[in-house]
C-alpha cells in the first residue's frame, strides 16, 4: 500500500540551501582580487611619504577583501618600487615573498627584476637574484639566464660575471639555447674579442645547436674588422663548409680587407668567386680593386676593371671616377685624365674638389705648373674653395721650378684665410726663399711656424744660417750648439 508522502513544512524549505556552484566560487574570487589590486594601487598612490612598511599595505589591502596578494600584486609592487627607485624596500618585498607565500612564484617576475637592476648598472643584485629564483618555487629556464646575460654583456664589468653565471647553470638544470649563444658571441664581437666568438660559434653544436647564417654573417664581419687576411679567408672557407655564403656586403668587406694589406689579386679572385656563386657585385666591389690596382702601379689590370665594370652596365660613381683618373696622372697620361673629367661631367657625375686636386697634382708632377694654376683658377669658377692641400699642391710645385717668389705669395695668402701648411711645406719654402737671398721673407716664415707651434727642421736653420753668413760674413753660429728637429731629407 502506498504511504502517503510527508509533507515537508516551511521551515525546513528556508534552512536549506542550493550547493555553491564551483564556477562562481572562482569567479567571486577572481573579482576580490580584481578589487583588492585596484585598493592597492589607489593606497600606494595616495601615499605622499614613503610608508615604512609596503608589506603591511599589500597584505592589508587584500586580507580586507579575504584574498590572498597575487603574483600580480608583488609584481606591481616590485614595479612600483624600482620606478621611485625604492630600492631599500625591493629585499623585504622578494624576502616576504620567498619566505611567507606558498604559490609559484612566475618567472616573469624575476625576469622584470633582472632588467631593472640592469637598467640601474646593480649588476651584482640582478645576478644574486637569478641564482635565488628556485627558492622561490621557480624552475628558471632559458628565458631568465637570456635577460641577465643581455644585461650583463652591455657593460665591461659585467662582462666578468658571465663565466660565473655560465658556470652555475648545468645545477640549475638550464639547457643554454642558439639565442644565448646569439647573446654571447654579439658581446665578444662588439667587445674587440671576435677569435673567442669564432671558438663559441664552434662549439654550438656540443650543445645541440646548430649556427644559422645571422651567426656567420655576424663573426664574418667582426673578422674584417678586428682580425687580419688569414683569419677572414680561413673563416670564409668554413662559412662555405658550412653551407652558407656570404651577401655581396659580405664580400665586400673581405675585398676591403684583402686590398688593405695589398693582396689585390686575390681581392679580384674573390669579386670572381662572388660572381661565380651568382651574385652581382656593385659599384663598391670594384671601386675597392681598382682602387687597389693604382695603389699597385698595376695599371693594365686597372683599365681592364674599368672595362669591366662598364660592360656590366654599372655605373661610375665619384670614387671610381677620381681613383682611375689618379691612376691615369700616375702613369703621366694627363691628356686622357683630361678626358675623362669631361665624360665624368657629361654622365651628370659632377667632378668635386678631389677630382681637381689630382689633376692638379698630375700637372704638378710633370712639371706643368701653368697648367696646375689654371685649374686652380677653374676650381674657383666651379664654386669650390680652395683648402690647404689645394695650396700646398701648387706652392710645392712652384719651388720644384724655382717660382720662389710666388710660392711665398700664395703662402701668405693661405695663411690669411686661417689655413696652415704643413711642416715640409713650412721648411721648403724657407730653404727655396733663402736660396733667393729673401732672407727677411724667409725669416717672416720661421716665425710663423713657431707662432703654429711648428718646429723648424735643421735644413731650415742651415739655409737661414747660410744665407746670413754669406750676407754678413762677421756673423758666425755653430749649428751644434742649436737645438732643431733631425732633418726629414
Amino acid at each position: 500500500m502506498a504511504m502517503p508522502s510527508r509533507p515537508v513544512s516551511n521551515s525546513s524549505m528556508r534552512s536549506w540551501k542550493w550547493p555553491r556552484s564551483p564556477y562562481k566560487g572562482k569567479w567571486q574570487q577572481t573579482f576580490s582580487e580584481l578589487q583588492a589590486m585596484e585598493t592597492l594601487k589607489k593606497k600606494v598612490s595616495e601615499e605622499k611619504d614613503t610608508p615604512i612598511n609596503f608589506i603591511s599595505i599589500l597584505t592589508d589591502c587584500f586580507r580586507s577583501y579575504d584574498s590572498d596578494p597575487s603574483p600580480s600584486a608583488y609584481s606591481f609592487i616590485i614595479k612600483y618600487l624600482f620606478g621611485r627607485c625604492l630600492l631599500a624596500h625591493v629585499p623585504l618585498i622578494l624576502d616576504h615573498l620567498e619566505k611567507v607565500e606558498n604559490f609559484d612564484v612566475p618567472e616573469r617576475i624575476f625576469v622584470n627584476v633582472i632588467r631593472d637592476y640592469g637598467r640601474l648598472d646593480m649588476l651584482q643584485d640582478a645576478v644574486d637574484i637569478f641564482f635565488r629564483i628556485p627558492k622561490f618555487r621557480c624552475t628558471p629556464s632559458v628565458i631568465s639566464l637570456n635577460s641577465l646575460l643581455s644585461i650583463l654583456c652591455k657593460k665591461e664589468e659585467g662582462l666578468l660575471l658571465v663565466r660565473e653565471v655560465l658556470m652555475k647553470t648545468p645545477e640549475m638544470n638550464i639547457r643554454l639555447e642558439a639565442s644565448t649563444f646569439w647573446i654571447l658571441i654579439r658581446a665578444l664581437c662588439r667587445n674587440g674579442q671576435v677569435c673567442s666568438a669564432v671558438e663559441l660559434l664552434d662549439i654550438m653544436p656540443l650543445h645541440e645547436c646548430t649556427p644559422d647564417g645571422k651567426f656567420y654573417s655576424l663573426v664574418l664581419c667582426s673578422l674584417c674588422k678586428q682580425a687580419g687576411s688569414s683569419e677572414v679567408m680561413d673563416f670564409l672557407e668554413e662559412m662555405r663548409n658550412a653551407d652558407f655564403l656570404p651577401t655581396p656586403i659580405e664580400y665586400n668587406r673581405v675585398i676591403d680587407v684583402l686590398v688593405r694589406e695589398g693582396k689585390v689579386d686575390d681581392a679580384y679572385h674573390a669579386l670572381n668567386q662572388m660572381k661565380s656563386e651568382g651574385k652581382r657585385p656593385d659599384i663598391v666591389s670594384y671601386n675597392s680593386i681598382l682602387d687597389g690596382f693604382i695603389l699597385a702601379n698595376n695599371f693594365h689590370m686597372a683599365d681592364e676593371l674599368f672595362d669591366e665594370m662598364l660592360l656590366m652596365g654599372l655605373v661610375p660613381d665619384a670614387f671610381t671616377y677620381n681613383t682611375y683618373i689618379k691612376g691615369l696622372c700616375k702613369q703621366g697620361n694627363l691628356e686622357q685624365a683630361c678626358k675623362i673629367v669631361s665624360c665624368m661631367e657629361r654622365a651628370g657625375c659632377k667632378p668635386g674638389l678631389e677630382t681637381f686636386k689630382t689633376l692638379m697634382a698630375g700637372h704638378v708632377k710633370a712639371g706643368k705648373v701653368g697648367k696646375a694654376r689654371d685649374l686652380m683658377s677653374e676650381i674657383l669658377k666651379k664654386g669650390y674653395q680652395w683648402d690647404s692641400h689645394t695650396y700646398t699642391i701648387l706652392i710645392e710645385g712652384l719651388l720644384d721650378e724655382g717660382g720662389v717668389a710666388e710660392a711665398y705669395q700664395l703662402a701668405t695668402e693661405m695663411i690669411c684665410k686661417g689655413l696652415t701648411p704643413g711642416p715640409s711645406t713650412f721648411n721648403a719654402l724657407v730653404c727655396g726663399l733663402c736660396e733667393k737671398d729673401l732672407l727677411y721673407e724667409a725669416m717672416q716664415v720661421q716665425k710663423e711656424m713657431t707662432s703654429r707651434s711648428v718646429t723648424p727642421d735643421a735644413r731650415s736653420w742651415e739655409a737661414l744660417l747660410v744665407g746670413f753668413k754669406l750676407s754678413c760674413p762677421e756673423i758666425s753660429v755653430d749649428l751644434e750648439d742649436i737645438s732643431v728637429e733631425p732633418s726629414s731629407c
